[in-house]
């Protein structure tokens, strides 16, 4: 199956060329360079090195320079798993090469790695007498974390609170239009509910928000993420 692989730009353009080149043993068909935004004074350097790797690189492979948050881990983790569903949707495999990132970018290429079972791989650089960087001395893979995925009753609850419900009889309704609020299958459901929504909050994919006297449901990034990942496939 061919490879798509999302290499993190900084400012060692040479680490991140030979990276790539040093995993010239997967299939790789496509490259996507990913900077950062803002455009800061660093991420134009980076935004210049991209240009100059893409220009080696286009007469191989295809290449994208795509911008990711470089600020907010768990939004770059949401527009990296929506490169890697779309990348999949395509008929390739992924994989995150966090060779020349900034830190923050690996954690959320990490993280994303995790959420749609994707390989990731860093460099070890290779230092000469001089304690300056000469290239790399190997590429490692790195282990992802199992991420303990919703059952189905619970993936039908994150896509039913979407961009958030306003209360548990909200989310109730959406998801049973056809029980009255009077019913005793109503308060039956609710109670339902309630002990999903208080495994998801355990999980990390809800959180829940006081309101006057409701009580406001919402996704976490991780829950976005998940939702977001687990509703391609």
């Amino acid at each position: 199956m061919p490879v798509t692989q999302i290499t993190f730009v900084g400012h060692t353009k040479e680490r991140i060329i030979e990276s790539i080149r040093t995993l010239r043993e997967l299939p790789v068909t496509r490259i996507i360079l990913a900077v950062g935004k803002p455009d800061t004074s660093g991420e134009r350097k980076a935004r210049r090195v991209a240009k100059e790797i893409a220009d080696e690189l286009k007469t191989i492979f295809d290449v994208e320079i795509v911008e990711i948050d470089k600020k907010n881990i768990m939004n770059a983790v949401l527009e990296l798993v929506e490169i890697a569903e779309r990348e999949r949707e395509t008929g390739n495999e992924v994989v995150f090469n966090v060779s020349g990132s900034l830190r923050t970018f690996a954690i959320a290429a990490y993280i994303a790695a995790s959420i749609t079972n994707s390989r990731v791989f860093s460099s070890i650089p290779k230092y000469g007498e001089n304690d300056e960087e000469e290239g790399i001395e190997e590429i490692v893979e790195l282990p992802i974390l199992p991420v303990s995925f919703p059952g189905r009753e619970q993936m039908e609850i994150l896509k039913a609170i979407g961009d958030g419900v306003s209360s548990l009889d909200e989310l109730v309704i959406k998801l049973n239009p056809e029980i009255g609020k009077g019913r005793r299958e109503f308060q039956s459901e609710r109670s339902r509910l309630s002990h999903h929504l208080s495994k998801l909050e355990r999980t990390g994919f809800v959180k829940r928000e006081k309101h006057g006297r409701n009580v406001k449901i919402i996704l976490t990034e991780l829950g976005k993420a998940i939702t977001a990942a687990l509703d391609r496939q």
